[in-house]
């Protein structure tokens, strides 16, 4: 009996120092992301072979249609677009 006791308030006394500490302690925050990460991903179709194309930073081409700019899943897209745009745009 002697012992439990002894243990319980060994542990009354190790909690009750340990929640000033804790409590005093500074929450850690998620690092900010820069702008630049926040930029919004614009996906487009290839109006040639009608591929979708995720992120437009990466497409292998791009054209200038009446005002619209047309972007392409590869290199050879863009010549077949340029002869002839109005047979690809809808």
């Amino acid at each position: 009996m002697k012992k439990a006791l002894i243990t319980l308030m060994a542990a009354a006394l190790l909690t009750t120092s340990l929640i000033p500490a804790m409590a005093a302690a500074p929450a850690k925050k998620a690092p900010a992301k820069p702008p630049a990460a926040q930029k919004k991903v614009v996906s487009a179709v290839c109006p040639v072979m009608g591929t979708k194309i995720p992120d437009v930073t990466k497409a292998a081409g791009k054209s200038v249609y009446k005002g619209k700019t047309y972007y392409f899943c590869c290199a050879m897209c863009k010549p077949k677009f340029d002869a002839n745009p109005a047979k690809y745009v809808k």
